[in-house]
C-alpha cells in the first residue's frame, strides 16, 4: 500500500461502502413507495440506484467541502463569478448530492430496533472500532477523556459538558494513544436512560473497565481525569496489569482521610507553592501538590520520591518574578501523556466534515469519516518511517493531514494534482415571461409545508398554494400580500446561480 486512499478504505473498507450502498438504495425505495421525498425521485417518479462509486465520491465531496470552506452549500454550485473554479460540480450534481444526504443510511433499515437509541448507526459504528482496534498497536501511555462531536440537535442524547471547547453536542467516551492522538476505540454516551446499567462503582469506573478490556495484563499506562478515578479503579488496573494515573477528588471514596483538607493544608505558613505530601496504600500512591490549587492524585506508576524543576510566575508585592518550584514526576506525566484525547480532537478538527444536520446519527457518521481519515494518516506516517526507502511511499517534506485529504480527494475523483479549473456554463438566463406564463401559483385542496420558510428556519408552515409548473414538482409556497414565498422562490439567488 503506497496511496492515501488505500490507508482510508483500511477504515472505511469495500465492504462498508457496498452495505451503505444497499441499505441507502433500500431506505429510499421505502420512503417513496410512501409517497416521501418525491422531490429525490427520476423523471418516472422511481429512485436511481446508487452505487459504491457513487458512495466514494459523496464521501469525497464531504471531504473537499471541508477543506473549501464557503459557507452555504448551495454555493458549491453557483455559476457566480465569484464560486467559479470550485470542483463540487465534477465530483457530483447538486440535486444528486442533495437526494444522498437526505436518503443516506448506513445500517439495514429493515433491522432497526425501535428501542435502541444508537439504531441507526450502531452496527455500523461497531463494526467501525473494530477497523480501529484492529489495523493499529499503541504505544505504551493511553489517556481516556470525554470527546464532544458538535451538534445542537434534539434528541435524547444531546449532552452539555460546560469545560469543553464543544459544550454541546454527542459525547464520546475515547481512549487514544497519547503520542499521536490516534482513536483506538470509543463509546457513544447515550444519557441517563442508562444509567440503571451502571455498577457500583459508578459510570466512571464503568467506562475504563470497558475500554481498556483490551489492553489488559499488557503493560500499559493509563492516564484519566477525576471523572473516572478512584481507588477501587486504580487497584482493580493494577491488579489486571495496567499501572494508572489519574487526578481525583478529595471527597472521592478511599482518598486517604487525613489528606481531605487540602485547601486549609496549603494554607499553613509552612506550605509553599511546591510543597507535597504523600500516603502510599500499596500499590496506590496517593499525594497532593500545591500549584496555583491544590491538585490531589493517584498513581501506581509513579513514586513520592522522584521530582524535577519546573518555573512559574509570583506576584510579590506588585512586581512578578519567576520562581523555581519542585514538581512531582508523577504530575509532570500526567501532564505529558493525559492530553491524548484533547490532541486527537485537534487533528480532528482540522478541515473536518462536521456539517450542521437536523439528523444526529449522520454528525456522528461524518465524525467517523474524520476519525478514519486522521487514523489513516497517522497510520500512513508509521508506514513511511518503517520503509523509507520506498519511493512510491515518499511526499514531500510538508506533507501535511490537509494534504492528505486533498489526496484522498483527488484519487477517489480521478482529478490530477494540478489542473485548470472546471469549465461550466453559467445557464441560460432567466426570462421574466417564463414565470408569468408556465409557473404560475394554484391553491389546491390539500395544504403542504413551505418549501421556502422550512428551508429558511425549519418550521412547518402549512399553506395551500403551489407552484403549477411540472419543473416545480408540486412544491407549496406562499403566495399572498404579505409573504410571497413563491417569487422568492422562482429567483436566481435562491437557487444560488
Amino acid at each position: 500500500m503506497t496511496t492515501a486512499l488505500e490507508f482510508f478504505h483500511l477504515y472505511f473498507t469495500p465492504d462498508m461502502i457496498s452495505n451503505i450502498c444497499t441499505h441507502t438504495n433500500s431506505y429510499a425505495n421505502e420512503r417513496i413507495i410512501t409517497g416521501a421525498n418525491q422531490t429525490y425521485t427520476k423523471s418516472d417518479g422511481s429512485w436511481q440506484y446508487t452505487t459504491p462509486d457513487e458512495i466514494n465520491r459523496l464521501i469525497a465531496l464531504l471531504i473537499y467541502i471541508g477543506i473549501v470552506k464557503i459557507g452555504q452549500v448551495e454555493r458549491y454550485w453557483s455559476t457566480k463569478s465569484l464560486y467559479n473554479g470550485l470542483w463540487a460540480s465534477a465530483i457530483m450534481s447538486r440535486n444528486r448530492f442533495k437526494a444522498l444526504m437526505a436518503l443516506l443510511h448506513v445500517v439495514d433499515p429493515g433491522a432497526e430496533n425501535p428501542g435502541d437509541k444508537l439504531r441507526k448507526v450502531d452496527s455500523f459504528i461497531d463494526y467501525f472500532k473494530s477497523r480501529c482496534l484492529a489495523l493499529y498497536q499503541p504505544r505504551q501511555q493511553l489517556a481516556i477523556d470525554e470527546r464532544m462531536v458538535k451538534s445542537r440537535h434534539s434528541s435524547g442524547i444531546r449532552q452539555y459538558i460546560k469545560d469543553k471547547p464543544t459544550k454541546w453536542g454527542i459525547k464520546l467516551w475515547v481512549v487514544a494513544d497519547s503520542s499521536n492522538g490516534y482513536t483506538i476505540d470509543f463509546d457513544v454516551y447515550i444519557g441517563k436512560a442508562a444509567g440503571r446499567d451502571v455498577g457500583v462503582h459508578g459510570l466512571g469506573y464503568d467506562v475504563v473497565v470497558k475500554l481498556m478490556q483490551p489492553f489488559l495484563r499488557q503493560g500499559y499506562h493509563l492516564y484519566i481525569d477525576n471523572f473516572y478515578t478512584s481507588t477501587a479503579l486504580v487497584k482493580y488496573l493494577f491488579q489486571e496489569g495496567v499501572a494508572t494515573t489519574g487526578t481525583i477528588r478529595e471527597n472521592s471514596r478511599g482518598f486517604p482521610a487525613n489528606m481531605k483538607n487540602g485547601s486549609k493544608w496549603s494554607k499553613a505558613p509552612n506550605v509553599d507553592r511546591g510543597s507535597m505530601r504523600w500516603e502510599r496504600d500499596p500499590p496506590v500512591l496517593a499525594l497532593q501538590w500545591v500549584d496555583n490549587k491544590v491538585v490531589s492524585m493517584l498513581t501506581t506508576i509513579e513514586n513520592a520520591n522522584d521530582s524535577l524543576q519546573v518555573r512559574r510566575k509570583t506576584k510579590t508585592a506588585g512586581v512578578w518574578s519567576t520562581k523555581v518550584v519542585k514538581q512531582p514526576q508523577a504530575i509532570a506525566s500526567y501532564n505529558k501523556y493525559m492530553n491524548g484525547v484533547d490532541r486527537s480532537d485537534q487533528i480532528l478538527t482540522i478541515c473536518n466534515v462536521l456539517r450542521k444536520c437536523q439528523r444526529w446519527w449522520k454528525v456522528l457518521f461524518f465524525h467517523l469519516i474524520d476519525i478514519a481519515v486522521v487514523n489513516s494518516y497517522i497510520l500512513f506516517r508509521e508506514h513511511q518511517a518503517q520503509f523509507p526507502d520506498v519511493e512510491e511511499l515518499r511526499r514531500p517534506k510538508e506533507y501535511s493531514l490537509v494534504r492528505y485529504r486533498e489526496e484522498i480527494v483527488r484519487q477517489i475523483c480521478g482529478f490530477p494534482e494540478y489542473s485548470d479549473p472546471p469549465v461550466r456554463s453559467a445557464g441560460r438566463p432567466v426570462r421574466p415571461h417564463e414565470f408569468q406564463s408556465v409557473h404560475m401559483p394554484v391553491f389546491v385542496e390539500e395544504r403542504k409545508n413551505c418549501v421556502v420558510c422550512y428551508k429558511k428556519s425549519r418550521v412547518q408552515q402549512r399553506v395551500f398554494s403551489k407552484c403549477s409548473a411540472d419543473q416545480c414538482e408540486g412544491k407549496h409556497m406562499h403566495v399572498t400580500k404579505d409573504k410571497n414565498c413563491f417569487l422568492e422562490f422562482h429567483s436566481r439567488e435562491y437557487h444560488g446561480y
